[in-house]
């Protein structure tokens, strides 16, 4: 299985550290770049070519217009976003796919991580 790369892209220095020790749990998944600027990401997902992006969410949530551009240039790329209120935790693939992964025990979230998904 080859070997999923991450970047973390969270404002909060204390939220990227904790989810690099969820990430250090999980087998063939590895965070290749932490990032507390959001306008750093486009460069680095060009750069490192993930198979994810962690993010959080600003306020304004001016993300959203251009991950649905970015997702188009790079099928590849899946997002989890977290909710700016921390409330929610969606996944967001090319296929036009958006999924509740909220209520995941970590056991589950590292499932995902891991997974193979194949884009059509």
């Amino acid at each position: 299985m080859a070997t999923k790369c991450v970047i973390l892209a969270n404002d909060s220095r204390l939220l990227r550290e904790m989810l690099q020790r969820v990430i250090n749990k999980a087998d063939n998944v590895k965070v290749v770049q932490e990032i507390s600027n959001h306008e750093e990401l486009p460069s680095a997902i060009e750069r490192l070519s993930p198979e994810w992006v962690i993010l959080s969410l600003p306020f304004r949530n001016s993300m959203r217009d251009w991950m649905g551009a970015y997702m188009a240039e790079h099928p590849s790329v899946r997002f989890i976003l977290l909710s700016p209120d921390n409330n929610s935790v969606k996944m967001k693939s090319q296929v036009s796919c958006e999924a509740d992964l909220t209520n995941l025990s970590l056991k589950d979230f590292i499932q995902i991580l891991q997974k193979d998904f194949q884009h059509t």
